[in-house]
């Protein structure tokens, strides 16, 4: 609670882990934007979500390659 913006940040990756859910209670998702050649030279897993900036779509990686979200 308070003003500003909250910053979580890590040089690896941060778990969020609850029972039943994670919820968002307001406000929208800012779902990361990367360009192809970006998102080419990331460490994707199976399961990963971006918005294509390059092709203005977005996309998830499964069964191991990138793929259009529609």
């Amino acid at each position: 609670v308070g003003a500003g913006t909250p910053t979580l940040t890590s040089d690896s990756s941060i778990i969020l882990s609850a029972v039943d859910r994670i919820n968002v209670a307001r406000g929208p998702i800012n779902q990361s934007s990367f360009t192809t050649t970006e998102r080419d030279a990331l460490s994707s897993v199976n399961g990963d979500m971006i918005y294509n900036s390059s092709t203005n779509k977005f996309q998830g990686y499964a069964n191991g390659s990138w793929v259009d979200l529609h």
